[in-house]
């Protein structure tokens, strides 16, 4: 980010056309900051787009790290898809991938725990969706819940852990494996680094509740491809009034289900 506003600085001193503005930064960043700085101007244009349709204001930093995800989600595809243009053992490599990005059942004994979160555009909250499953793949329950107002990223995320944890301990789910797929609540969450700032009051909490009620339990990062029943859950709980335990699988995940399990 450095570099970026660095290269922003300057070019904003030599030009004064905004089609030249744009295309000096890009060809003065490296491949990754460019591709960032494109994300960001989307960003910045979903940002005014939220303003005059929906009328919310999105802060700065929940700019930021829209952009960020929108970038990581398009690295994950694209790593994904790496090689499907080789002829050289093509079905092979493509096996490889779609078993690297799916999603896997827990050890014997244990319990999966997928989380996300999700920051619709339409209105102010921050979406939950929680799905628990066995060892077998099985389905056990899921939860869809939401709070408001609209938070940063990473902390939406490192809420939706806590609540899970909390959840978790009220159904007495002993040894379990949480996943979820934001890369900085699960890396903050394993390191021993302490943050003063609210994320990190709430990866504390979490961390509390893992070395209490959660023997032989973990916290994990997984892709968005092998968590995508969590994902699609906190999609559907933007549409909901209420908080949602359900004790049979919904319609928006079962076919999501049946291909995970085989």
């Amino acid at each position: 980010m450095y570099v970026l506003s660095q290269t922003v600085s300057v070019v904003t001193n030599l030009e004064d056309n905004c089609s030249n503005y744009i295309f000096q930064i890009l060809h003065r960043l490296s491949n990754g900051d460019a591709s960032l700085f494109a994300c960001i101007l989307w960003s910045i244009w979903k940002k005014h787009n939220n303003k005059v349709w929906n009328d919310v204001v999105d802060a700065q930093c929940f700019v930021i790290e829209r952009a960020k995800c929108l970038l990581a989600d398009w690295e994950a595809v694209k790593m994904a898809s790496a090689g499907k243009n080789s002829a050289h053992n093509f079905n092979t490599q493509q096996q490889q991938q779609n078993k690297e990005f799916k999603w896997k059942k827990p050890s014997p004994g244990k319990m999966k725990f997928n989380i996300d979160a999700s920051f619709p555009n339409h209105d102010n909250r921050v979406s939950i969706g929680m799905c628990i499953r066995d060892e077998e793949g099985t389905f056990v329950l899921a939860k869809t819940e939401w709070f408001e107002p609209k938070c940063d990223v990473h902390i939406g995320q490192a809420l939706g852990l806590l609540s899970a944890l909390h959840w978790g301990h009220e159904l007495h789910l002993g040894h379990v494996d949480f996943e979820l797929d934001s890369k900085k609540v699960v890396d903050s969450f394993k390191s021993n680094n302490y943050d003063h700032t609210e994320f990190g009051s709430i990866l504390k909490d979490c961390k509390s509740l893992v070395s209490r009620f959660y023997e032989n339990s973990s916290v994990e990062f997984v892709w968005r491809q092998e968590n995508e029943v969590a994902h699609q859950l906190a999609k559907a709980a933007t549409l909901s009034t209420s908080f949602q335990i359900l004790i049979e699988p919904p319609f928006c995940i079962e076919h999501i289900l049946s291909n995970e399990v085989l």
